[in-house]
């Protein structure tokens, strides 16, 4: 497998994750964007959504909840920064709406994880 990109996640805390992938699909705009092996130079603002790891047959490898941040991407390195990440594996549409009500200041954030979760699971 190609993983040619080199990927690296941060948060106010730490380096959350730090791999090489084959491509990554960030949240942006209205829609979302899949940054490729060198693809030009890019600064871009996310939303917050779900951050796609691609497989080299585009199926999602992995997959991320962040909470919007930024990312830079330029000779095939991708650095993203953001204020929260959690592995799909780590939380369920229960504890998001749990979370909603015990972290006010971010229930945006897992009220987006609790509708992704109902509606692809």
């Amino acid at each position: 497998m190609a993983q040619n990109i080199s990927l690296k996640i941060f948060t106010p805390e730490k380096t959350a994750l730090s791999r090489r992938i084959y491509r990554v699909v960030v949240p942006y705009g209205t829609t979302n964007l899949t940054l490729i092996e060198q693809r030009a130079p890019t600064s871009l603002l996310l939303r917050a959504g779900a951050l796609q790891i691609l497989a080299e047959d585009n199926s999602v490898e992995d997959l991320y909840f962040i909470d919007g941040g930024v990312v830079d991407f330029a000779q095939d390195e991708c650095k993203i920064s953001t204020q929260h990440i959690i592995h799909r594996s780590k939380i369920s549409r229960e504890r998001a709406l749990e979370l909603c009500e015990a972290e006010p200041h971010n229930a945006e954030y897992y009220q987006m994880i609790a509708d992704y979760i109902e509606n692809f699971g």
